[in-house]
C-alpha cells in the first residue's frame, strides 16, 4: 500500500476503504504482539496471563427455574431412649393395669478418679492389687 501523496485528493470512499484496512492491520498487530509476548514470558519462565472464567451474571438475570427444594431423608435420632420399669410399692392384692408413659431427660456430667491400692508385703516388695 503506497502512502498516497495527499489525503485531500481522495474521495470520501477511498477514505473510509483505507480506514478500515489500517484497522484490520492495526488488529493484527494486537494479536502479533500479544502472541509474541506470551512468548517471551513462557522462554524467560515467568508467570502468563491469568485464565478469567466468565462471571455468570448473565445467568443470574434469567428466570429461575422452579424452586428446588432440598429434603433431608429420614432423620434418625442420635440417643436411643433406655425403657426402664418404674415399680412403685403398692398394697396387697393391687392388679397391674399397665404402664404410663413418663420421661425425663437428665444431664449428667460425671468425673471419675480411680485409686489403686499399694500394698507393701512382708517381705518389703511394693505390691498392686
Amino acid at each position: 500500500m503506497p502512502p498516497p501523496g495527499a489525503l485531500s485528493d481522495l474521495s470520501r470512499a477511498e477514505l473510509e476503504a483505507r480506514f478500515v484496512e489500517l484497522l484490520g492491520a492495526v488488529s493484527e498487530l494486537k494479536v502479533v504482539v500479544a502472541a509474541q509476548r506470551d512468548e517471551i514470558v513462557r522462554l524467560k519462565g515467568l508467570k502468563g496471563r491469568p485464565s478469567i472464567k466468565p462471571s455468570g451474571m448473565d445467568k443470574q438475570t434469567a428466570s429461575k427455574p422452579a424452586n428446588k427444594t432440598r429434603r433431608r431423608g429420614k432423620v434418625t435420632p442420635r440417643v436411643t431412649p433406655v425403657t426402664e420399669v418404674l415399680r412403685m410399692a403398692h398394697p396387697e392384692g393391687s392388679q397391674l393395669k399397665g404402664y404410663e408413659p413418663w420421661q425425663d431427660l437428665v444431664f449428667t456430667a460425671r468425673v471419675v478418679r480411680y485409686r489403686r491400692e499399694r500394698r507393701l508385703t512382708p517381705a518389703g516388695r511394693a505390691r498392686r492389687s
